[in-house]
């Protein structure tokens, strides 16, 4: 088994609409608090009043993997458990649409496709390895203390904020002593969590084209001892400039196909390791060109981004699908020749100039 899920809403997931999702009009400077930011202790609050939920799934699943849990602040909403997979990444999409691994329809501002969540691949004799990305929505995430974050990895347990949601994520596999039974000692078990250097959203970057990386992304987080989850925090997802197919420039690119035209768009190191989106959606890279606008096509569709030094497809909970010819995908790891199918419309090509 490579994930299990549960939904508190699950039987809604046949009937959502997916439809637009609700911003509140304000103002949002650099590093500023996510609006409706739980109160100081509100997490050690939330995780006491669902640990029983939390224990039973993390002593449930005790291999190697991530265990997710989101809650409200009147219940818990959702569950989730991924395998760390050898060889393979293993991603989970959040968001409110009805094709969301995590599929949360409660609260409005959450947008369709919010987050990634990815498990890097296992390796042996190292800590399981995470990261959180946002799919570059107007709100972002936050950690503990409201700050608004584009994406983070940690290798320990770890608490966001997202929307009115809880995050609650925790490494499996990595001790052979079961969760206790008393919330308390199961409280001071969890370490604290370390920031590293935080790097505060800035929708301001990724609402408007050209928007540039702020500093490179770091190969990985070095193993901190048991009593610290050490948490890098960095910018998601940036705009990189689209041209006809034929430049030489920056690290390859990606070539994008369909009926109605081809294009590329030339990736940088930095861009790849921050990661692009594909889709319809004006969020996306590919934003108004002919080239995907069929409605076959999901608003945000596909992410492409460097993991550990290898490029990977990861398909955003899109609507109609990403495939290869053994299949439809979650994920792939993007080869010079490999050849991806969005919705079974476009052809998605990765070209290495190196």
């Amino acid at each position: 088994m490579t994930r299990s899920v549960w939904l508190n809403r699950e039987h809604e997931r046949a009937h959502a609409r997916d439809d637009a999702t609700v911003v509140f009009p304000c103002r949002f400077a650099v590093g500023s608090v996510l609006p409706g930011a739980f109160a100081a202790g509100s997490f050690e609050r939330l995780f006491r009043e669902n640990y029983p939920a939390i224990r039973e799934l993390l002593n449930r699943h005790r291999e190697a993997g991530l265990a997710l849990v989101v809650v409200r602040k009147d219940g818990l909403e959702a569950s989730a458990w991924l395998a760390a997979k050898e060889g393979e990444i293993n991603p989970c999409i959040i968001g409110r649409h009805s094709s969301a691994d995590v599929f949360l329809p409660s609260d409005p501002s959450l947008s369709l496709r919010h987050l990634a969540v990815i498990l890097y691949r296992r390796e042996e004799e190292r800590p399981v390895r995470f990261r959180v990305l946002d799919l570059r929505t107007a709100t972002a995430f936050a950690d503990e203390e409201g700050n608004r974050l584009e994406a983070v990895e940690a290798q320990g347990p770890l608490m966001l904020q997202c929307a009115s949601f809880a995050i609650l994520l925790f490494p499996s596999g990595g001790s052979k002593e079961p969760w206790p039974e008393d919330p308390d000692v199961a409280w001071r078990r969890i370490p604290e969590r370390v920031y590293l250097e935080r790097e505060c959203a800035d929708p301001a970057r990724w609402l408007a084209p050209g928007g540039g990386a702020r500093r490179a992304v770091p190969q990985a987080i070095e193993a901190g001892d048991r009593n610290r989850t050490l948490v890098d925090s960095f910018p998601g997802p940036i705009f990189v400039p689209w041209v006809l197919e034929g430049s030489g420039r920056a690290r390859g690119e990606i070539v994008v196909s369909s009926s109605a035209g081809r294009v590329s768009l030339p990736l940088s190191v930095s861009a790849a390791r921050q990661g692009v989106l594909l889709g319809r959606y004006e969020r996306c890279d590919t934003a108004g060109l002919p080239v995907l606008s069929s409605w076959a096509l999901s608003r945000v569709h596909l992410l492409m981004i460097e993991l550990d030094g290898a490029l990977y497809a990861v398909d955003t909970a899109s609507k109609n699908g990403s495939w290869l010819e053994a299949g439809s995908v979650r994920a792939a790891r993007v080869e010079p020749g490999l050849r991806l199918m969005l919705a079974r419309h476009a052809t998605v090509e990765w070209r290495s100039f190196h």
